[in-house]
């Protein structure tokens, strides 16, 4: 990496201003570059200038003098002194007439004593480089104002040696400062005239030991932290305001009077207060699901198997601990959600320190438009990976739960019948009794009831997703304290099949249940064609008919409205 100081890009900057190489100065032009002989229609330049002429190239766009003048609202001022008096452009004369600078992107990875030749300087931009340490001795001592954003910087220390006296705003947003230990640098002893002062956006997660450091700033009155992992403490914003009574702009918001009072004595019970954050996730309707009923009409026109689709929606957040509530729905809803991604995709996978739970909610039949209104609470205490999470985002997805109930094999009815038997053998006289005196149409109905119950099996549930979406939970970090969004869930791949959801082994899940089926299939085939063999032949007769082509509905996408609110 290259090593460019601050006084390196200072010097390309002024030299692109050409304070010497443009049209200048009053009076006769040099002539020394004129040659005899010349035509007499030349002899205009023996003229005397006007210093409006003189002017006009440093106002003009198309003039080849066109300078960028951001970094300074100074430099036209300065460029208008070069045509003016030229011989006052020196060296020392620019350092010490500028008063503000801005050295922004310049790829700077060092502050060097040269800056102290600008000993004017009350205003120092220095955002977007490669900064990762500022040694106050080497700012000049007027300096007010300072801008270090969006650098490398991760520690305070070497900028609070001895940083110049009369500094009211520092502004060290995005940057790295993630230790605890960073609030004895930030002290009235060292920033005596501190007004306003910018972290947002780095890892500061020790609410309570940065604000006793910041509680002694007594002039500060604005206070910027919004974007750090500390910020999702429940109580961050009502501690931080009863703590800094004088505080006037907490992360770009006014304190009211009402605010003050409502938090009045919350800095007293810091005990009490959990360094936690806390979330609720309410899920509220999916629309856009096909109607399962249309399909599975066409492909079960059979008495069995009986099907019952539910559909449930997962999401993921981030937790401290493993939670319960997923275990077993997990694995293979996981397992899919991998297969979706496409190879070499890595930023659709959450980092790996992330620890995050599966949750899902209560199962729904079909619906055009499905009401779920489930709410649930997360804590978590790791507000590192709080962090990491909200910017990656939340994964939601809509699953589709297929459940087969099947007659029981003959041989597996005969044994239940068996043990029946066996336990109601002692009473089946008191049993017969009871039957005869309370009628026979009653008995015959529990006894229908009974045999059905005992005819039927459920096999384990067949899951797929119907699509998934990552849901931006990014304004939560930046100080907002709930998001609302509609996901347009993304269908997955059509080459991934369902899974059961007490298979442990995917590969062998559809082997599994081609089995079952084929076995199922040959037990209710024999019973199902005598007893109903006349619906049998109005089937079949129904299905050699030639079936009319209709065009596809036009496919709809799956929507789920998700709202996630931080809890203060």
């Amino acid at each position: 990496m290259d090593h460019i100081t601050v006084s390196d890009a200072l010097r390309k900057q002024l030299k692109v201003l050409c304070l010497t190489s443009f049209s200048r100065g009053t009076g006769n032009r040099d002539k020394s570059h004129l040659v005899a002989g010349k035509r007499p229609e030349e002899t205009y330049w023996e003229d005397e200038e006007n210093q409006d002429i003189l002017y006009d190239p440093l106002n003009q766009r198309s003039s080849p003098w066109d300078s960028d003048d951001k970094y300074s609202s100074e430099v036209q001022h300065l460029r208008q002194l070069a045509v003016k008096c030229p011989e006052n452009i020196t060296d020392q004369f620019i350092c010490s007439y500028f008063k503000q600078l801005r050295v922004v992107d310049k790829e700077v990875t060092e502050v060097d004593p040269q800056l102290l030749k600008f000993h004017n300087l009350e205003e120092l931009v220095l955002s977007v480089n490669k900064l990762k340490t500022v040694h106050s001795g080497n700012l000049p001592r007027k300096l007010k104002i300072l801008e270090l954003c969006s650098n490398h910087i991760t520690s305070l220390k070497d900028l609070s040696i001895n940083p110049p006296p009369l500094l009211q705003h520092l502004g060290l947003a995005y940057n790295g400062i993630h230790c605890s230990s960073e609030s004895r640098f930030l002290t009235v002893d060292i920033w005596p005239n501190l007004v306003s002062l910018d972290l947002s956006f780095n890892e500061l997660t020790d609410l309570f030991s940065l604000i006793s450091g910041i509680s002694t700033l007594q002039n500060l009155r604005i206070l910027v932290l919004q974007g750090n992992p500390l910020t999702f403490i429940t109580t961050y914003r009502g501690y931080t305001i009863d703590c800094l009574p004088k505080l006037c702009i907490l992360d770009d918001i006014l304190i009211l009077p009402d605010e003050k009072y409502k938090f009045y004595g919350l800095s007293k019970k810091k005990e009490a207060l959990e360094n936690k954050a806390k979330f609720c996730v309410h899920i509220r309707k999916v629309q856009g699901i096909p109607n399962p009923n249309v399909q599975t009409e066409q492909q079960n026109s059979a008495d069995y198997p009986i099907t019952t689709i539910t559909y449930h929606v997962c999401y993921e957040f981030i937790e401290d601990q493993p939670s319960s509530e997923m275990t077993e729905y997990q694995p293979y809803v996981s397992s899919q959600l991998h297969q979706m991604i496409p190879e070499g995709n890595v930023e659709q996978l959450y980092p790996l320190n992330l620890h995050t739970g599966l949750y899902k909610t209560d199962e729904s039949l079909w619906n055009e438009s499905i009401e779920y209104e489930y709410v649930k609470e997360h804590k978590s205490s790791d507000l590192l990976s709080v962090k990491s999470f909200l910017n990656f985002g939340m994964k939601v997805t809509v699953t589709e739960e297929t459940n087969l109930s099947w007659p029981k094999d003959p041989e597996e009815s005969a044994a239940v019948s068996k043990i029946d038997k066996k336990v109601g053998g002692k009473s089946k006289e008191k049993d017969n009794a009871r039957s005869s005196t309370r009628g026979s149409k009653s008995a015959g109905k529990s006894k229908k009831k009974k045999e059905n119950l005992l005819e039927l099996r459920h096999d384990p549930p067949v899951v797929q997703i119907l699509g998934s979406a990552v849901m931006s939970l990014k304004n939560l970090v930046s100080g907002e304290m709930k998001t609302f969004s509609v996901c347009k869930l993304e269908p997955i791949n059509n080459n991934i099949e369902p899974q059961n959801a007490n298979d442990k082994n995917p590969q062998n899940s559809n082997k599994t249940k081609e089995h079952k089926l084929k076995s199922c299939r040959e037990n209710v085939e024999t019973p199902k064609t005598t007893r109903y063999s006349s619906g049998k032949e109005k089937q079949k007769d129904a299905a050699m008919k030639p079936a009319e082509e209709e065009p596809p509905p036009p496919k709809v996408a799956v929507t789920v409205e998700v709202e996630v609110q931080l809890m203060c």
